[in-house]
């Protein structure tokens, strides 16, 4: 082939593959090998495929994006506006035992400083409160619920019920109210939210007010309670001081105690330690006793999981087989029969050995429970014994400090409270709060609701998200092969060739069949046309380089199928562009039209399908007495030669079943350098695996974005179960603009070359 070279003028005969005479006869069987990057069956997908494939699909996005932004903006011009006012409050921490008063109030407690301020949050937003600033601001008026013309049909008694009226505004108010805590501080901003600015800053003010008012009086009336129940309960106090002090002179002169010995205090000790020893025998005599009271009343099946018995555990076993077979030979034999009898005796046998071991794990049962029981019985004794002793010994003590104890506390109790008597007096007269307005409301200019700039970007990032996940949701699970490298990832074979989508139906063909002419402008000002052919011929090209490469280190196809896994590929374009451009590099090539119910290349080639493949099939005379001529036909490009599939008659696949196909076949490929066979779609016919079993490799036609990758993925399997070897790949009609992939890199650049 010849190119000229536009800087010098002059041409180059350039060898694009080796001769003619090196493409021998062989069974060619080239290695499957796959990059180890893409070697798994269901390929991860980059950041960059996902890039991609936003671009692609950019106008849905941003469609999704602006139906968010109108669907937020309508939203926001149907929302009543809401104004809030907030004022803030700061609580500091109260001094619960001011006076210590803490110590006199039976239900004061000393609460930790968040949780009171949590506590006066929740005071803050209570119905009670919320009921005083209805009554103050009377909002029974001010908030009367809007009734529309179809309130008094579904809610009839509404209308004159008040207790029903109020809920309803207790529960508006509540709703519309909010506090918040800001961290570590004890500040809390109160937000109230209306549709009425004036009424959300008068809520707002008038709950602070009254919720300082209120505590202030809880805490006044908590004191005064505290100074009643004190003096209340002074005189009783200093009666039991004196009635304790007269009982303690009356003991000590009657007995004459004075004090207890150390031999007191080790007979206690030793008393305790009886103590503790006789409550665990007691315990461990209940527990024993259980065991056997258990054993003895439970069936031993029941009781054997828990007795942890092997030999009982594998005679129970045995009894389950036994009278298992016993009922299986029961249903077949009557009770006299010697295998039922057998099998009954076998089971009184081991009915015998269970009872034996029952009674010895009883007898031992038996036996821990007595020890267990006469340990009692003597502890119980030396407790007894010693417990009498003791009380001889301090009975007389103890009755003494007990009574001395009383009168201590009393004389304690009555200081004290005569003590408390005089600082709550004090506190009463005091009238402090803790709460303190930091910030007060007023009524709000603008509303804070709807907010037209935060709701417009929420519509945006919302169309945005939803967009972008049903972009890459459709392309992530879209079934088809679109874009060079997938059939790689998916069937892991070797990609051959991409060829590039002609935009035109008339374009697909790098060459004019009638004429293998190349419209090779490629100049500057070529047309659209033009490049398009350069751009076919060159994926061609560089497919027959990829097919034929190997035979740089050995020997190379000579026989090859070309199929695809359904119809509508372009396998027929692809193999008769391929044999124009092995023709182009001066080989001789030959086209077998194998698609026998659709045959299309004696069209493209203007060759009538008078003879042709059936025919050869069909007729009895020995193939080696037909000349090559006879059984070909030369087409109008030098070097291309064609068999078309012939007339149509019945029985076509079991044609290619003939012996005939073999040995036509190895004739022509001694007479070509390279045979292509167009086979039918292999999935639906079983033509492309019969041809393939009589061929050097298949080769899969593949069209981007509409054959689907479980499709070529089960034409691969076929293959592999027939032992057909499969060289390859090729990816028919991509459109770069529509498809791309990160395994694609480098194919747009190659497109853009132009050559002269």
């Amino acid at each position: 082939m010849n190119l000229s070279d536009p800087n010098d003028g002059s041409a180059k005969t350039v060898p694009l593959l080796p001769a003619a005479s090196q493409l021998a006869p062989s069974s060619y069987a080239p290695a499957k090998w796959v990059p180890a990057d893409m070697a798994d069956e269901n390929p991860t997908f980059s950041l960059m495929e996902y890039w991609d494939a936003i671009c692609r699909y950019k106008f849905a996005i941003f469609a999704f994006i602006l139906a968010g932004a109108m669907g937020a903006l309508i939203l926001s011009f149907l929302q009543t506006p809401l104004y809030r006012a907030h004022t803030t409050l700061e609580v500091e921490d109260l001094n619960e035992n001011f006076q210590n008063l803490k110590d006199a109030d039976p239900t004061a407690q000393a609460p930790a400083a968040e949780s009171y301020f949590q506590t006066q949050i929740k005071i803050l937003q209570s119905r009670e409160m919320v009921d005083l600033v209805i009554d103050k601001l009377n909002l029974m008026q001010r908030m009367a619920p809007h009734k529309h013309f179809w309130s008094g049909w579904l809610h009839p008694a509404s209308q004159s019920n008040p207790a029903l009226e109020r809920e309803q505004v207790v529960d508006t108010v509540q709703k519309n109210l909010s506090v918040q805590a800001w961290g570590e501080s004890r500040t809390a901003e109160v937000f109230y939210d209306s549709s009425d600015p004036r009424l959300a800053s008068d809520v707002a003010n008038t709950l602070v007010q009254t919720f300082i008012d209120e505590s202030r009086e809880i805490r006044w009336n908590s004191t005064q309670n505290t100074a009643e129940w004190l003096t209340g309960h002074l005189n009783e106090l200093k009666k039991n001081l004196e009635d304790s002090q007269n009982q303690l002179q009356q003991y000590a002169r009657s007995t004459g105690i004075m004090l207890t010995s150390d031999k007191q205090n080790v007979s206690e000790q030793k008393l305790q330690e009886i103590q503790t020893e006789l409550s665990k025998a007691q315990a461990d005599r209940t527990d024993k006793q259980a065991t056997y009271e258990t054993i003895k009343s439970t069936p031993i099946e029941s009781l054997s999981p828990t007795l942890n018995n092997p030999a009982l555990q594998n005679y129970l076993v045995k009894m389950t087989d036994l009278k298992t077979q016993l009922a299986n030979l029961s249903a077949s034999y009557t009770p006299e029969h010697y295998k039922v009898r057998q099998v009954q005796a076998e089971i009184n046998d081991l009915q015998q050995a269970i009872n034996a071991e029952r009674g010895n794990i009883l007898r031992h049962t038996q036996d821990d429970y007595n020890a267990a029981k006469r340990r009692e019985e003597i502890l119980a004794a030396a407790y007894s014994d010693q417990a009498k002793g003791v009380s001889d010994m301090a009975g007389k003590s103890i009755q003494y400090n007990n009574l001395q104890h009383d009168v201590d506390t009393n004389r304690q109790l009555y200081d004290a409270l005569l003590l408390r008597i005089k600082q709550a007096g004090l506190a009463a007269a005091m009238r402090s709060s803790n709460v303190v307005v930091v910030d007060k409301a007023k009524a709000p200019v603008l509303p804070y609701r709807p907010n037209f700039p935060m709701n417009s970007a929420l519509g945006l990032l919302t169309g945005l998200f939803v967009g972008v996940g049903f972009v890459l949701m459709r392309d992530r699970f879209n079934r088809n092969i679109e874009s060079p490298g997938l059939s790689q990832a998916y069937l892991r074979l070797p990609e051959l060739g991409v060829i590039p989508a002609a935009r035109l139906a008339s374009r697909r063909f790098a060459w004019f069949p009638a004429t293998a002419k190349v419209p090779l402008q490629l100049a500057s000002g070529q047309n659209g046309a033009s490049r398009e052919h350069a751009n076919l011929a060159e994926a061609y090209r560089a497919t027959l380089t990829s097919i034929l490469l190997p035979t740089l280190h050995g020997e190379g196809p000579r026989v090859l199928v070309l199929t695809s896994p359904e119809p509508g590929a372009g396998k027929t374009t692809v193999t008769s562009n391929l044999g124009m451009a092995t023709a182009e590099i001066g080989r001789r090539v030959l086209l077998i039209d194998a698609d026998l119910r659709r045959p299309r290349l004696h069209r493209l080639f203007e060759i009538p399908n008078s003879f042709g493949l059936t025919d050869i099939l069909r007729i009895t005379t020995p193939l080696e007495d037909i000349p090559v001529n006879q059984l070909v036909r030369q087409t109008k490009i030098p070097g291309l030669f064609l068999v078309p599939s012939g007339p149509t008659t019945d029985g076509l696949s079991s044609l290619l079943y003939s012996p005939r196909l073999t040995e036509f076949l190895q004739r022509v490929a001694k007479e070509f350098d390279l045979v292509l066979i167009d086979a039918p779609p292999m999935l639906h016919f079983a033509d492309a695996r019969v041809l393939g079993r009589h061929s050097d490799g298949v080769i899969l036609v593949l069209r981007s974005g509409h054959t689907k990758r479980d499709a070529a993925m089960l034409a691969r399997q076929r293959f592999d179960e027939d032992g057909t070897s499969v060289l390859g790949t090729i990816l028919n009609s991509w459109d770069l603009k529509n498809f791309r992939s990160p395994y694609a890199y480098g194919y747009s650049d190659a497109y853009k070359y132009t050559a002269v």
